[in-house]
């Protein structure tokens, strides 16, 4: 490893480092902002620790990544490289055309059908029931090839990768929902973000952003989002903040609903606010469902594994003063198999009284879709 204790530069080799810092069981870290060149990767030799903490302000320089459900993990920013041209070069074609299949489509199906039962008796409003599916990978599979790619179709999205090594898990992500987020000038943010429908028409053409039409259920479904959110700002007696949106934004070959709240936390003399936002906010409704304690209680039920660090948050904390914090999204986990890697696919979608399950199964679909496709032409 670099004998440096912080380091920036450009012409890393940086597959050497990541293969370097696995095969001594460090955790390492890389993610590139969304509408930004720079990708950083973050090395901590000691493995990243749990924690129960969330005041972040007095967090040293580093990054978070949190399971659904449980403490996070913290990786301290050991070794820091920097870079503000691509780390590898590669080519991505059009990615859209894919369809995956999955054997899981009957029972996913009896638990939508099952969770719209619960929500018309009254016992939740929402909720967002998620799926995996599984492929194999060659044993020349490559990390930051995946990154790389992932940074040229979601160039509007957090994109990251990280590595646990007490848990021999590659988590990869393309994420456009910001959980909390706080810029060097004390601007907090936090955006709610649901609804979902294809870029594409069904013959195949682009939707513009701006002419997107959404159904009652998907707005609905957005304004449960938006509802909670503001029901945390209440908890906190918080009444000073903006509220933009909803409007349409594009990630991916997905269209969603977002709407933005912004804080001035230096006017406030709120330096505390992420970190109580974070935990009032974590899960979302979003990615769990409304109220959350019965929401968690049904997921339980119905989803027959693990998210791990599906639906958790992740991204870099008090570097360069700022924190950015988002929901872990269009994501698959890489493990290692006996004869090369295997990849998880996570897919979620939100459940209300007016949800059909066929179209639920296609989101889930479609969500998947750029992922497998991404990482099939760059094997």
């Amino acid at each position: 490893m670099p004998n440096n204790s912080s380091v920036y530069r450009q012409d890393a080799e940086w597959n050497h480092l990541w293969k370097e810092a696995q095969q001594h069981d460090a955790a390492i870290a890389i993610w590139r902002l969304p509408n930004s060149d720079t990708r950083s990767l973050l090395i901590d030799t000691q493995g990243g620790n749990l924690t129960d903490s969330l005041d972040l302000p007095t967090f040293e320089p580093g990054f978070m990544a949190a399971p659904f459900v449980g403490n996070p993990y913290y990786f301290k920013a050991e070794y820091l490289f920097v870079s503000d041209v691509p780390i590898v070069q590669v080519t991505v074609k059009e990615v859209f055309p894919f369809k995956a299949g999955s054997p899981e489509k009957e029972n996913f199906l009896y638990w939508v059908n099952a969770s719209i039962q619960e929500i018309k008796a009254g016992n939740f409003q929402k909720v967002v029931l998620s799926r995996t599916d599984e492929e194999a990978l060659e044993a020349n599979y490559s990390t930051l090839h995946f990154f790389e790619s992932l940074c040229q179709v979601y160039p509007q999205a957090f994109v990251s990768a990280f590595y646990i090594p007490s848990l021999q898990q590659t988590w990869i992500c393309a994420t456009p929902e910001v959980l909390v987020s706080l810029n060097r000038e004390g601007i907090f943010k936090t955006i709610s973000l649901a609804g979902t429908q294809s870029v594409l028409t069904k013959d195949g053409q682009m939707i513009n952003p701006q002419d997107a039409r959404w159904s009652q259920k998907e707005i609905e479904e957005q304004a449960f989002v938006s509802r909670y959110i503001i029901e945390c700002f209440k908890k906190i007696r918080l009444r000073e903040y903006i509220e933009n949106g909803p409007k349409t934004i594009q990630a991916g070959n997905l269209l969603h609903l977002k709407t933005e709240y912004i804080v001035d936390t230096q006017a406030l003399n709120f330096s505390q606010l992420p970190g109580i936002m974070l935990s009032l906010l974590h899960p979302t409704s979003a990615v769990c469902g409304t109220p959350k304690e019965a929401a968690i209680d049904w997921i339980k039920q119905a989803e027959t594994y693990n998210r791990e660090f599906y639906s958790g948050y992740l991204g870099p904390v008090n570097l360069n003063d700022e924190i950015y914090l988002y929901v872990n999204l269009r994501t698959v986990k890489i493990t290692k198999d006996t004869n090369g890697y295997l990849a998880t696919y996570y897919a979620g979608c939100g459940i209300t009284e007016d949800s059909d399950p066929e179209k639920e199964w296609e989101e889930t679909e479609m969500k998947c879709q750029t992922l497998q496709r991404i990482l099939s032409i760059n094997q």
